[in-house]
């Protein structure tokens, strides 16, 4: 399993990157296993995570996000580790109780993550940093996942 790794400090430039993946990535490397809907949906996933970092977290210093990108078996593999102070990914996500008909007026990206991926987690590391990690499966139907 090769990886691509990135790193920045600049998230205006990781937002444009990620935005436009297939393009200024070389995804050749993770060994053709990314059609376009799944290259679709990592840069998505991506881009609505690294722009609510850019948007609403907050940073110890200077921001330093390291994206890293694999694939294995028709699978995406994404971990996303920052320096912010990190919050409590469940309570952004709906619960039972709420009315998922109701669109809020933000909080909509978390959902968009939660429909395109798999499987999602976002955990504190050793070193004090936070990751975020997501899989894709490369038949993946974010359809399927839709609130509404």
């Amino acid at each position: 399993m090769s990886a691509l790794t990135k790193t920045y400090t600049d998230l205006d430039q990781a937002i444009n990157e990620v935005q436009s993946l297939g393009n200024t990535w070389p995804t050749a490397q993770l060994n053709g296993t990314l059609d376009a809907e799944t290259l679709h949906c990592t840069s998505l996933v991506l881009h609505e995570w690294i722009a609510n970092l850019h948007q609403h977290a907050e940073f110890r210093a200077t921001p330093k996000v390291e994206v890293e990108l694999s694939s294995q078996e028709h699978r995406v593999y994404c971990s996303v580790v920052d320096n912010s102070e990190g919050f409590e990914i469940d309570a952004y996500f709906p619960n039972e109780d709420d009315d998922l008909e109701a669109f809020p007026e933000r909080g909509m990206g978390l959902r968009i993550i939660k429909t395109c991926t798999d499987d999602i987690s976002y955990t504190t590391t050793e070193d004090g940093l936070h990751c975020f990690e997501f899989i894709i499966p490369a038949d993946h139907d974010p359809w399927l996942n839709t609130l509404f």
